[in-house]
């Protein structure tokens, strides 16, 4: 895995902009070069993906994030610290041997199969009228035998969902926050690609306005621009400024 250069982070907010959230953590990791067909990064498990999701946002942004919540009680505005590099230690490794992703739990006497869901199967889920549809959907995917989960009562796919989670924990990073204006607690789900994503888009923009002010002022093309070291790019901004 590599990190991503100026170029290439214009070219994914390019590519990615109009894509679902499913699509455009596969974009971003098919930019940075892990050897693997879009096909085979769709086939990793959402743990697996999240997982080189956090490395690949650690080699771009470096690991200290920022990131902020409201209060559901207060509505207070909540910062948090975010260290990615912490997040992927001590988690399940990117590609654990295949068996490792089949997995069996009892309910009601009956023995059940299942493998992690896989981007593939998300996108099932995410396209669902409601939640119990998901579900269902979900598990009709990911159950090997026995067949025909679309006839199990609600509460056994629903079992069999928070079995899927604990399967893998690394799909699921919780933050509990704490808010400082009235004492309220609560956990925070932490979405990796969302938030990735959002900071991809958000250095696209500075980078765009940078190549404006540089092209405006010196009549460089885009290439010469990104061409140039941030360091020295910034130099030139601040004369522009000056």
């Amino acid at each position: 895995m590599q990190s991503l250069s100026a170029e290439e982070i214009l070219a994914v907010w390019e590519a990615s902009r109009q894509q679902h959230e499913l699509d455009r953590a596969l974009t971003l990791l098919a930019a940075a070069a892990l050897g693997s067909s879009r096909d085979a990064l769709a086939g990793l498990t959402i743990g697996e993906r999240d997982t080189y999701l956090l490395r690949l946002r650690t080699l771009v942004f470096g690991s200290a994030a920022t990131g902020f919540a409201e209060c559901p009680e207060c509505g207070e505005r909540v910062e948090l610290p975010i260290d990615t590099t912490a997040l992927v230690e001590g988690r399940a490794p990117a590609r654990p041997p295949d068996v490792a992703r089949v997995r069996e739990v009892e309910a009601n006497g009956t023995r059940l199969r299942f493998r992690l869901p896989t981007s593939v199967d998300l996108a099932e889920v995410v396209a669902a009228p409601d939640t119990t549809d998901g579900l269902h959907r979900l598990m009709e995917r990911c159950v090997i035998s026995p067949s025909s989960p679309n006839e199990w009562p609600n509460d056994i796919v629903e079992m069999l969902g928070r079995e899927i989670l604990e399967a893998e924990p690394q799909a699921e990073i919780l933050f509990v926050l704490s808010c400082p204006g009235c004492a309220r607690r609560w956990e925070m789900l932490f979405d990796i690609a969302h938030f990735f994503w959002n900071e991809i888009a958000a250095q696209a923009r500075r980078l765009l306005r940078e190549i404006d002010a540089l092209a405006r002022a010196y009549g460089w093309s885009e290439r010469e621009i990104l061409g140039l070291s941030v360091r020295r790019r910034q130099s030139y901004l601040e004369l522009v400024a000056a």
